[in-house]
């Protein structure tokens, strides 16, 4: 995804961290939106934010798919930059890989996240919005 205010976000494949390609960017006040094609083979994917300067003392990301609330990071107690400081201290990376999940004992399950093969047939509404009967 493009940078805005210094944070950038994209969908990445498999271990070698294949990003996908975006279309159709758009800017709005303190947004920005692209859309990615979906692959056709199933292939898990995680998100990666990461941040290059100083933004804040502190930074929520919380990710919804289809309306579903799937996980949150957060990082707080950023520093302002000086000289020969570790950039840990003030720059942020989240990769977030999973759909996390209350169990009934209070642990969470991961599931990770997988682009899925589209299933398609052929439709049975004809031309004219009618169906065939």
């Amino acid at each position: 995804m493009p940078t805005l205010k210094q944070i950038t976000c994209s969908l990445e494949l498999g271990p070698r961290s294949t990003k996908l390609k975006e279309y159709g960017v758009r800017y709005s006040d303190g947004a920005v939106e692209t859309f990615i094609a979906v692959p056709e083979t199933k292939i898990p994917f995680y998100i990666h934010l990461e941040t290059k300067g100083y933004i804040a003392p502190g930074l929520a990301a919380f990710v919804f798919i289809d309306g579903q609330y799937q996980c949150n990071r957060n990082k707080l107690r950023l520093q302002l930059p000086e000289d020969g400081m570790d950039l840990s201290q003030y720059e942020i990376e989240f990769y977030m890989r999973q759909k996390e999940e209350k169990a009934a004992d209070g642990r969470f399950v991961g599931r990770e996240w997988a682009f899925a093969e589209l299933k398609t047939s052929k439709s049975s509404v004809s031309y004219h919005g009618r169906t065939d009967h």
